[in-house]
């Protein structure tokens, strides 16, 4: 798909054929892969379950919070932390999470998924826009439209998070301390 997608005159069957554009593609693959799915929240690459605390991690490189969780090490992305009373309460620093939480700390992240047989097919749609965007240039040369690729490759992800979202159904969201201080709700 990516091959059609920059207008390449050779076909490959794959990735290990002797072309240039497979060995292109090739060089790649894995990199351009999982940043496009770091890209979205594709519910295919996504996953759930509870962060591991880091028990000996100084208090000066967690300051002002309390604690430090890892994320898991398939983490590409972190989506959310669930648990309510931190939601909008962390940061992220490298693969830690910090928060005040004591603990367990539930949260969603997205993982790589090599085989492309579980791909979602819009998501292998826009993988093969991304992969024409990086690659078009290398492959058919200046003539290549970089700027157009990566508009499609833009569009083609826009349209795959749109179809990703109407599949779940919406997540409430608790008013933060912020909202409520702003309307003066906090006794109603």
């Amino acid at each position: 798909m990516a091959a059609i997608r920059m207008g390449a005159s050779a076909t490959i069957l794959s990735l290990d054929d002797d072309k240039k554009v497979a060995r292109t593609l090739k060089a790649v693959w894995a990199v351009q892969r999982r940043a496009t799915i770091r890209d979205g929240s594709f519910n295919f690459a996504a996953r759930r379950g509870t962060l591991a605390k880091l028990n000996a991690v100084p208090a000066t490189e967690i300051y002002p919070f309390a604690a430090a969780f890892e994320l898991p090490a398939d983490a590409l992305r972190l989506f959310e932390i669930l648990n309510s009373e931190v939601r909008d309460k962390y940061q992220l620093e490298g693969r830690r999470v910090l928060c005040d939480a004591t603990g367990p700390l539930y949260a969603r992240w997205a993982i790589d998924v090599p085989e492309p047989a579980h791909w979602d097919d819009a998501f292998a749609e826009a993988f093969a826009c991304r992969l024409a965007w990086k690659c078009g240039k290398e492959v058919q040369g200046a003539d290549f439209d970089v700027r157009a690729a990566w508009s499609e490759y833009q569009e083609a992800l826009s349209g795959t998070k749109r179809v990703d979202a109407r599949e779940n159904p919406p997540i409430g969201q608790e008013e933060s301390s912020w909202i409520l201080a702003r309307y003066n709700t906090w006794g109603s």
